[in-house]
């Protein structure tokens, strides 16, 4: 179980180490079923109307949506909203969130990844770092300044079998190779769906299972419309390190009523990042 001592030493001591790790069944059955039902039910409202475009979602080529806790999503299931929000927090998520950041996670986002409905895509090899850097210098110092622990993680947790997730272990902890800048970033990108990536991990998950990896590290999704995805992202930073931007920028909780959906047990985990961005969202609202 995630709770064991030695299993989350061994996940800290991979996350270190390789750039991620695998938990097996982090969240227990049922929650999956119902985490299921839940996204399943939200990814359908999305598809007609997403609540922060007022747009329809749904395209072709989607393979993503943002921010699973709106409450537009939950008008008429408030206990949805509940499942889902005691999901995140979870003590068994957040136990191996805190292991391998070193320090208490504080929450930034809720993702759901799906299959498109109209293309089978390899997804594009990338290091998160790569959008936020002006140039290939400056992503290579931002490596070389980052932790081995990083200061975020992505943790995926899948909702039914999944084999769409793959990464290069230890690339969080240096530059690319020849051969891999060839692939992510060569002849302008046109390289970077490549199946030949050296190095490449493919991970393989049941129900219920997590995997944790550093955002640093060369990785990739796979979205094909005929292989059923449905894989819940749940991102951390540390406390020590918010980031802000469209990701944590989430002012509906700050509406009246919000919290008080939550269960009494997730609300002080709530707070902390309502406490760290209130004064943001109402930066962005003024703006």
């Amino acid at each position: 179980m995630t709770n064991d001592i030695g299993a989350t030493d061994r996940a800290t001591q991979q996350w270190k180490s390789e750039g991620y790790c695998i938990v097996r069944d982090i969240l227990d059955p049922d929650r999956v079923v119902q985490l299921r039902a839940i996204c399943d039910d939200i990814l359908a409202q999305w598809r007609v109307c997403d609540p922060q475009t007022g747009q329809p979602g749904e395209r072709p080529d989607a393979t993503n949506m943002r921010h699973l806790n709106h409450p537009a999503y939950f008008g008429h299931t408030p206990e949805g909203l509940r499942t889902l929000m005691d999901s995140v927090c979870d003590g068994r998520v957040l136990n191996v969130a805190s292991a391998v950041l070193g320090e208490a996670p504080l929450f930034r986002c809720t993702s759901l990844f799906f299959n498109p409905s109209g293309v089978h895509l390899d997804g594009n090899w990338h290091r998160d770092s790569q959008f936020g850097a002006s140039s290939d210098d400056d992503e290579r110092n931002m490596l070389e300044a980052a932790p081995d622990t990083g200061e975020a993680i992505q943790l995926q947790i899948a909702l039914v079998h999944s084999e769409d997730i793959e990464l290069v272990p230890t690339s969080h902890l240096r530059w690319d190779t020849h051969g891999e800048y060839a692939i992510r970033k060569g002849n302008g990108g046109k390289n970077n769906r490549s199946n030949a990536m050296p190095g490449a991990v493919r991970c393989i998950q049941e129900p219920g299972d997590a995997i944790l990896f550093n955002p640093l590290a060369l990785h990739r999704g796979r979205y094909h419309s005929d292989k059923l995805r449905r894989t819940v992202l749940l991102t951390y930073t540390k406390t020590s390190a918010p980031i802000y931007d469209y990701f944590s920028d989430q002012p509906w909780f700050l509406e009246p009523g919000y919290m008080e959906k939550l269960s009494p047990g997730a609300r002080p985990f709530f707070d902390r990042f309502v406490n760290q961005y209130r004064d943001f969202w109402l930066k962005q609202k003024a703006s």
